[in-house]
């Protein structure tokens, strides 16, 4: 079956999921959005917008049968599930989704979609108008983020009219939709909007060269990834050596999860020799849980024995394994560079509803397309924290 669009990779997790290709690749997608933003030609990398909407809405034409379809993710499920009908929706859904996915296919058959397409639904009947920093604005809240658009504004006007929001992010070509392969690259032509249907394509657009370097930026920026790559090569080969395949208590598996507690806790990652202890003391917490759910004396021994292994490889291997650390941490420096540049690119007013009051925020993050591979760069200190802490109200 052909690879879909499921999930997408941090770049600085790239070096712990891919290994050495992985930590070439993220040098080379920092190298390339160097060349983007500062308007030269040639860049071998593009950029989407991620928008925070809810739920992914696969559509389009059925290759088998020539007739239109929605659905979720499931659509390349073993049971596929496509939604050609109200019945099917009724069928195979309930709640708020079954009502989502009745209003996409009762409004996206008429916009005119070519193939099969995946995007971000963003609102149906759920637009209200709201009162936000004293100014009156027309709303939608799809998932964490509440996007705020001046109703008496061309675009205003555009989204008050439509019964549906979407943003394409991702097209699907093959024979049938279990043979499809993905790609990013929408046309304007795949899809129509105006009157019922708002839609857009994800296609980062830099409106007024905002987010465009200046020679001095430039240059800050490309010694920041020069000290990535730096820390990437004295690394040497450690990368390759810890992968596993997400193993249970495996160095690849834990590190994602021990580098995923700092964004949980809303703390930068402190230094490298703070990071290399309190890694070694995450294995020992890691261990101690499965151990003292072994009955045995002997499996609790088997479990603390693989523990020791683990300490003492680490130590054996700690130069390597603490430019590894750095490496992380240095492309999680550059990238945040490029996120806060690009992140002040919107048309759209975004806020977070914190309960009681409304906090301006920016967009998710981005996608990079190289290689016909996508990588996420996200502010993960802040847009990843929201998802931890912002009240949640809505069905999903």
């Amino acid at each position: 079956m052909a690879e879909k669009n499921k999930h997408l990779t941090h770049i600085e997790d790239r070096l712990l999921t891919d290994g050495a290709a992985g930590a070439k690749e993220a040098i080379k997608i920092l190298r390339e959005m160097s060349k983007f933003l500062s308007g030269d030609g040639g860049a071998q990398v593009s950029i989407t917008t991620k928008w925070d909407g809810a739920p992914a809405i696969i559509c389009g034409t059925d290759p088998e049968d020539g007739r239109f379809f929605v659905g979720t993710k499931s659509v390349f499920a073993k049971d596929a599930k496509l939604c050609k009908s109200e019945d099917d929706v009724t069928r195979m859904y309930d709640g708020v989704l079954a009502e989502k996915l009745r209003v996409s296919l009762r409004y996206l058959k008429g916009a005119e979609i070519k193939g099969v397409l995946q995007g971000d639904l963003m609102f149906t009947n759920d637009k209200t108008m709201e009162t936000i920093d004293d100014k009156r604005w027309l709303t939608f809240r799809p998932n964490t983020i509440t996007y705020a658009v001046d109703p008496h504004t061309p675009l205003g006007k555009q989204i008050e009219r439509a019964q549906l929001g979407i943003v394409f992010h991702t097209k699907y070509t093959g024979p049938s939709l279990p043979e499809m392969s993905a790609s990013f690259k929408i046309n304007d032509g795949d899809f129509k909007s105006g009157g019922q249907v708002w839609a857009q394509k994800a296609e980062f657009k830099d409106i007024g060269n905002v987010a465009t370097f200046s020679a001095g930026e430039r240059g800050v920026y490309d010694r920041a990834v020069n000290k990535a790559e730096g820390s990437v090569k004295q690394a040497k080969s450690i990368f390759e050596k810890i992968q596993t395949g997400k193993k249970s208590l495996a160095i690849d598996t834990e590190l994602l999860k021990f580098f995923n507690n700092y964004v949980k806790a809303g703390t930068n990652i402190p230094s490298v020799e703070q990071a290399y202890a309190a890694f070694q003391h995450h294995m020992g917490i890691e261990y101690n849980k499965v151990i003292k759910k072994n009955k045995t004396l002997k499996s609790q021994s088997d479990k603390a024995f693989k523990w020791l292994n683990t300490i003492l490889w680490i130590e054996d291997n700690e130069k390597e394994f603490k430019m590894l650390i750095a490496a992380y941490m240095n492309i999680q420096f550059a990238k945040n560079m490029l996120v806060n540049k690009m992140k002040k690119v919107s048309e759209l007013r975004l806020f977070v509803n914190m309960g009681d009051k409304y906090e301006a925020t920016t967009p998710e993050g981005f996608v990079a397309i190289s290689n016909k591979s996508a990588t996420k760069l996200i502010d993960r200190m802040e847009f990843s924290k929201l998802n931890f802490t912002v009240p949640k109200s809505w069905d999903k």
